[in-house]
């Protein structure tokens, strides 16, 4: 019964996140394809890069709750309803749990990419599929203070955008990571799920605290273009090592805690 609850609020919010996709490409017809014009493509114009839509904002706060709501409580199921007591049996502890944050990582991946590749493969259809180019066409530019890597977007923007939406699947999986640690310090679903997104809020916070973008929020970097900040590689690196850090620190206290009770 409880597989089949865990296997409900995945499909849920996974179509939530296809609706948003889909309700941008209306969105995106209705603002930008109807004129046609050469500046709105589908390489300037898809959900990561869309910075005048809203459903962009949406989406990537969304994002961290979706993660943690469709696949990060497994460990808060399991101490109710012994969800995994039949793996424990027969399998080692560690080897059970590399398994589970594995598989839920490789499931919270695909649920960030399926929506925002249905998204871009959509943008095609209505819209003119012209490639970026830095000098004749101005106002799409992408510039090296708002985005990274520049050269590979006018180069090659197809598989740019696919790094970008790649980028946000490993992101989900991490999300999924962090959210798998605060469920081992709690029995209310509602904390561990909340948790990644409060934690990326106050992310967003700290980083408008300073002029210096020591840190950048995932719902920074994440977008194709932003006006936001400065984009440089290393706030980006201290970002992924904070999420990566405080998981395994806490994954660790957490299983050593759960062992002695």
């Amino acid at each position: 019964m409880k597989l089949r609850i865990m296997r409900l609020q995945l499909y849920i919010v996974f179509t939530i996140l296809i609706i948003i996709a889909v309700l941008h490409l209306f969105d995106a017809y209705q603002t930008y394809g109807i004129n046609k014009l050469l500046e709105n493509t589908p390489y300037t114009q898809s959900l990561l890069f869309d910075g005048y839509s809203g459903f962009q904002t949406v989406f990537l706060l969304m994002m961290p709750l979706a993660v943690s709501i469709g696949v990060s409580d497994i460990f808060i199921q399991d101490r109710k309803q012994h969800l995994l007591h039949h793996a424990y049996m027969y399998h080692e502890n560690k080897s059970v749990d590399i398994q589970v944050i594995l598989y839920s990582s490789i499931v919270a991946l695909l649920l960030e990419i399926i929506p925002l590749l249905i998204n871009f493969v959509g943008e095609f259809l209505i819209l003119p599929d012209i490639l970026p180019e830095r000098m004749t066409i101005n106002p799409i530019g992408i510039f090296s203070w708002n985005t990274l890597s520049v050269h590979l977007y006018y180069t090659m923007p197809l598989l740019y955008i696919l790094l970008y939406i790649s980028l946000t699947g490993i992101w989900g999986a991490i999300m999924n990571v962090f959210a798998i640690t605060l469920s081992l310090y709690t029995n209310k679903r509602i904390l561990a799920m909340i948790g990644p997104f409060i934690f990326q809020i106050l992310l967003i916070i700290l980083s408008n605290l300073t002029y210096e973008p020591f840190i950048v929020p995932p719902i920074y970097f994440l977008m194709g273009r932003t006006e936001f900040m400065y984009f440089e590689v290393l706030p980006i690196l201290l970002t992924l090592g904070l999420f990566i850090g405080l998981s395994i620190y806490f994954y660790v206290r957490g299983m050593y805690k759960n062992e002695l009770n």
